[in-house]
């Protein structure tokens, strides 16, 4: 994938160059995207069995590489154009096939959560930053991402994940937020 992009496109460069840096990014990019993919298809295939907390982490460590894909993007600002697009092509890519990933499953675990109806105590504040970080990609990230890459599907699994989150929200029991009580 990223590595065969990278041996064929561009010639690598010893050095501590931009371009020489984005390609030793793309390099640990190849290897973070597929052990997202193996954490995306874990919570995927044992939707109905995972514990909470392991549902967490798998969304955090997702989370992290698409901060990471952030941090490659913004390397990439004084390359040449002809060499950055390329370069931001194939990390857009990447990032939207993980943020896929992550929303089909998150969709397999909030709907096998949402059929069990026991809910986390911890749960509500979970959901509220994974809503965050899902409403943050549509706004900011989704509309810089080429739209050939975009899957048809896409808003709609969005939608239903969101959807989901928003009827397991209702569910959670709200603790008082006694920090601001005198």
């Amino acid at each position: 994938m990223v590595q065969d992009y990278h041996q064929n496109q561009i010639e690598t460069v010893a050095g501590n160059d931009p371009v020489s840096q984005a390609l030793r990014l793309l390099q640990v990019l190849n290897s973070r995207a597929t052990e997202v993919q193996v954490v995306t298809t874990r919570m995927f295939e044992l939707a109905t069995i995972q514990s909470f907390a392991d549902y967490a982490d798998g969304f955090r460590r997702v989370q992290e590489f698409l901060s990471f894909c952030d941090v490659i993007e913004s390397k990439l600002d004084n390359i040449p154009p002809s060499t950055r697009e390329p370069i931001l092509h194939e990390v857009s890519s990447v990032k939207l096939r993980a943020f896929s990933a992550l929303l089909r499953a998150m969709g397999a675990y909030l709907t096998a959560l949402e059929r069990r109806g026991m809910i986390n105590f911890f749960a509500q504040a979970i959901f509220l930053m994974q809503q965050d970080v899902l409403e943050d990609f549509r706004v900011s990230t989704l509309p810089e991402i080429p739209r050939q890459l975009v899957p048809e599907n896409l808003m709609a699994v969005y939608e239903q994940v969101r959807g989901l989150l928003r009827r397991l929200l209702d569910r959670c029991i709200d603790v008082p937020d006694f920090r601001f009580e005198s």
